[in-house]
């Protein structure tokens, strides 16, 4: 069996969201791979909580379709881009995202978590199940919502919510940069850092975003930055967002069942 501990970037691809898969991939093996990567493809199914009776027949049935989705986005991966097999491992997880986070096998490394949408901004803002990812991740996320696939990155917001950096997203930053000349916008915790952290960090942004447009503002207690752009891919550096009630389960559950196809009575 491969050993998982001879690849020391890791990659995880959140396969949930399939409108966004090509654009998370393609910005994955272009921005974030090395000769070191393994890509992981992750997908979540779990039983949904309405209807008892109506579990066991659901359940075999989300499982198969998760398996075969990831299946059909390995095969895509391989065929695009010169990767080997060993070098793409499908995870087709029974439960939510947030739980899957949770996991020791999650916990146990570092990842470079990428996620594709295409949603609003304003949509976001109250998406608890998009503010439940950000809030569980806590390794270098990337969301890209309205991104297309071998398009370019215009628009970039960095939430940097302490005095520290992270390596492979200044990497990251770079390269993207280095292809085409951004917007990028960073957003600093100013009330917890002190002067000469922050003259560090705006220092160590522009060295990386050279040739781009950099701006550096207060961080916005928002989940997603409400720039006024079409397309944006947003880079949270381990962040923390306050727990929020909810009370959406059931309606995720529903949305889940409903995007896989399967239709149910009366919704």
């Amino acid at each position: 069996m491969e050993n998982r501990n001879n690849y020391t970037n890791r990659i995880l691809i959140l396969a949930d969201f399939s409108e966004g898969n090509q654009s998370a991939i393609d910005f994955a093996i272009k921005y974030l791979y090395n000769d070191t990567t393994k890509v992981f493809l992750v997908q979540t199914w779990q039983k949904p909580s309405y209807g008892a009776s109506m579990v066991r027949d659901l359940a075999p049935i989300l499982q198969d379709i998760s398996k075969r989705e990831l299946k059909a986005l390995k095969a895509d991966l391989l065929t695009k881009y010169d990767l080997q097999e060993q070098e793409v491992e499908m995870l087709s997880f029974e439960g939510e995202l947030s739980r899957f986070f949770q996991s020791e096998w999650y916990q146990n490394h570092n990842w470079q978590v990428v996620l594709g949408l295409n949603e609003t901004n304003s949509d976001l803002q109250y998406n608890p199940r998009f503010k439940e990812i950000v809030q569980n991740v806590n390794q270098p996320l990337y969301v890209l919502n309205n991104c297309k696939a071998n398009q370019s990155i215009d628009n970039i917001y960095v939430r940097n919510s302490n005095s520290s950096l992270s390596l492979p997203i200044l990497s990251s930053l770079q390269k993207v940069c280095a292809k085409q000349k951004c917007n990028v916008h960073v957003g600093l915790n100013i009330n917890h850092i002190t002067i000469s952290e922050k003259a560090e960090i705006v220092k160590t942004y522009a060295n990386a975003c050279i040739g781009s447009n950099v701006r550096f503002e207060k961080l916005s207690e928002s989940v997603q930055k409400p720039l006024n752009v079409d397309s944006l891919l947003t880079i949270y550096h381990s962040d923390k967002l306050p727990d929020k009630e909810r009370d959406l389960l059931s309606y995720f559950d529903k949305w889940f069942v409903k995007s896989k196809g399967i239709t149910v009575r009366n919704f």
